[in-house]
């Protein structure tokens, strides 16, 4: 390694993330040698741990499997009874398990992190899960569903009742009022963006976007994702699919994330009337079709600006700040009112300094008023468009779900997987955000030795009945 590339690797591991990663493929590129790696340079601390014992006993003592089902009893009732009310297109002849116990097998293989079918097999064919899913299920059961009978089921089910589902969960948790405080102003914020499942060779199902490079097609399949964020939860309350439904020739012009979200939002307006939502999105939404739809809504929005899309919103901003800035707080910029074709939109900035004095800067435009006393909150809101990105997609795609694995590879079937995984990360998020007994099992265990252990405890260990249960607790969220 040459002088000049260890002194340039060096200066960078101080770095964010972020930018130590950018660091890092662009000396690669430079250097032409794929095998450089920028290491942070930041020194960690362990907090004296527990020994073994210590361990073995926090874990015996907290059982995860029970609080897991307790989460489930309180908050979502009437779960097992919608599952069992789904449409069943089974021949009754051939029928030996309960749509519930069908769809229920799969919602803990998820709760567990297990992402395939044929996983739900290979964990769950012993004598004590056959017992503890025979609880749960509320079914006698010799043996559990194989994974190609939960499959067939899947195939057939009826996405907009899975649908209803996710839609009643949603409701549920804003009867319990305990995300009330995470509220502005009445409203709740609505992040949306869209996320590439799976990038394929061929054309699945006839729908996928298509990309063509250097005289070579890849086909993709993305979908639309509207999360609502309580703190540091994501809840999906709808879920659109980008597809070229009606594409014909490399002339057509393919769906969209504007043209899904048009569509989205009657769903989400005929669902939830009365709700008034903060919608955020990247600088991809700053537009004036999505600033329509949430004017006719009567929502309020926060768009990341860019000077390369509203680039004389931009402008204006610049020159008015430069002029006079309308707030007093440092690092903050406001500029109100600014015409952006019919509409007025208030501009607003922050510089973020770390450490090394390097500075990041935040630009936005909203309806919503700004002014020196809520414009830090109001930032942090339109920072927050990150979580989907984080604790959303990643979550989905690199923890515990596992989204990219085409469970199926039948249209409703891939679409009923994906639903079923927002439907178990709702439940696990209030698991692990929401719990005092997952959070105190935090300190000593990663999520993947979270899902690991309930596996244990579902295969290897008998658990009470649900009657026998306390459901006289409260979830606690952190801001």
């Amino acid at each position: 390694m040459s002088e000049e590339l260890a002194k340039e690797i060096e200066e960078s591991q101080n770095l964010g993330r972020a930018e130590r990663r950018k660091k890092e493929r662009f000396l690669q590129k430079k250097h032409k040698d794929k095998t450089i790696k920028i290491k942070s340079g930041k020194k960690f601390t362990k907090s004296p741990g527990l020994d073994r014992e210590q361990r073995r006993q926090l874990l015996n003592d907290k059982n995860l499997l029970n609080e897991l089902r307790k989460i489930i009893a309180k908050y979502f009732p009437n779960l097992m009874s919608l599952f069992s009310k789904l449409t069943d297109k089974r021949h009754k002849s051939y029928i030996t398990y309960k749509m519930r116990t069908i769809i229920m097998t799969k919602l803990f293989a998820l709760l567990c992190g297990i992402t395939t079918m044929t996983g739900i097999n290979d964990w769950f064919d012993t004598e004590e899960a056959i017992k503890n899913l025979s609880k749960i299920c509320n079914q006698e059961l010799k043996e559990i569903p194989d994974w190609q009978t939960i499959q067939d089921v899947i195939e057939q089910l009826d996405y907009n009742e899975i649908d209803d589902i996710r839609k009643y969960m949603f409701k549920a948790l804003l009867r319990s009022k305990m995300f009330d405080r995470f509220r502005y102003n009445g409203c709740i914020q609505l992040i949306v963006d869209a996320t590439g499942l799976t990038a394929l060779d061929y054309n699945l199902n006839g729908n996928c976007l298509t990309r063509t490079r250097d005289g070579k097609t890849k086909y993709y399949k993305y979908v639309l994702e509207a999360k609502v964020v309580f703190g540091n939860m994501l809840i999906s309350i709808d879920s659109e699919w980008i597809e070229n439904n009606n594409f014909n020739n490399e002339n057509d012009k393919q769906d969209c994330e504007i043209n899904a979200f048009k569509r989205m939002q009657k769903r989400i307006k005929n669902n939830y009337p009365k709700l008034k939502f903060i919608v955020t999105g990247d600088a991809l939404y700053a537009t004036t079709t999505m600033i329509d739809i949430c004017k006719d809504n009567h929502w309020h929005y926060i768009f990341n600006l860019k000077k390369d899309r509203l680039k004389n919103v931009y402008q204006e901003f610049e020159d008015n700040i430069n002029y006079e800035n309308e707030v007093s707080k440092e690092n903050y910029y406001l500029s109100s009112n600014i015409p952006f074709k019919q509409h007025n939109v208030n501009a607003f900035r922050f510089i973020e300094k770390n450490a090394d004095g390097k500075t990041t800067t935040f630009n936005y435009i909203t309806d919503l008023k700004v002014d020196t006393f809520n414009i830090v909150q109001i930032v942090s809101m339109g920072r927050r468009r990150w979580k989907i990105e984080n604790e959303g997609f990643n979550e989905q795609k690199n923890g515990t779900y596992n989204i990219s694995h085409l469970c199926s590879r039948f249209e409703n079937a891939l679409k009923i997987h994906y639903l079923l995984i927002q439907i178990a990360h709702t439940i696990r998020q209030l698991f692990e955000l929401g719990s005092l007994v997952v959070k105190e099992i935090k300190k000593i265990l990663t999520k993947k030795e979270i899902s690991k252990k309930l596996i244990t405890l579902l295969i290897s260990s008998s658990i009470t009945n649900l009657e026998s249960l306390d459901l006289n607790f409260q979830l606690r969220f952190d801001d």
